[in-house]
């Protein structure tokens, strides 16, 4: 199991497969901080795991993290994109 420090640790490493896969973990405040790392990080491999946990997550919580945080990515790969990046 995955605790808050592990993500604030694969957030700092820009570990995505970590972040993705703590989407999955029984505990809702680590799903949710997951979502909020992804958001931060901006990696649009986060894209699609983070449309499915927004719809399907048990957590109405997690579910908006998840919500912000796809919005975030989104935001962030339009500005880069924008900016020729």
């Amino acid at each position: 199991m995955t605790e808050r420090k592990d993500i604030d640790a694969m957030r700092r490493r820009r570990d995505i497969d970590g972040l993705v896969e703590a989407l999955s973990d029984p505990e809702e405040i680590v799903r949710l901080t997951a979502a909020e790392a992804l958001g931060l990080v901006g990696d649009e491999r986060a894209l699609e795991p983070l449309e499915r946990l927004k719809f399907s997550d048990s957590d109405a919580g997690v579910r908006r993290a998840a919500s912000a945080a796809h919005t975030q990515v989104v935001g962030r790969l339009a500005g880069r994109k924008a900016a020729g990046g």
